[in-house]
């Protein structure tokens, strides 16, 4: 055993995601909090057009104010109607 070695082994990935949907470019999903087909957003989308930090965006989807789907892939997409609380069941529209 005193010839063991530790072996480090680091790797580095990048992805590059790519939302497509349809009428020029937005990307229509069934938001189950809305119950309606709504657009969705990146979560980097959804920060610039809300103009308010990721982590309380964060903390807006884990309450239910707003709602959110995560992709198979894991990536997570914001529902632009509970955003801005047009959604029929976000907590502005109450």
């Amino acid at each position: 055993m005193a010839n063991a070695r530790k072996i480090s082994i680091t790797t580095e990935s990048r992805e590059i995601f790519i939302i497509s949907g349809i009428e020029g470019g937005n990307l229509l999903e069934h938001c189950s909090g809305c119950a309606n087909t709504v657009e969705m957003l990146t979560l980097d989308q959804a920060v610039v057009v809300a103009d308010m930090p990721a982590r309380e965006l964060i903390r807006q989807i884990e309450s239910g104010a707003v709602h959110s789907m995560e992709t198979a892939s894991g990536h997570l997409l914001v529902c632009e109607a509970s955003l801005f609380g047009t959604g029929s069941s976000s907590k502005a529209a109450s």
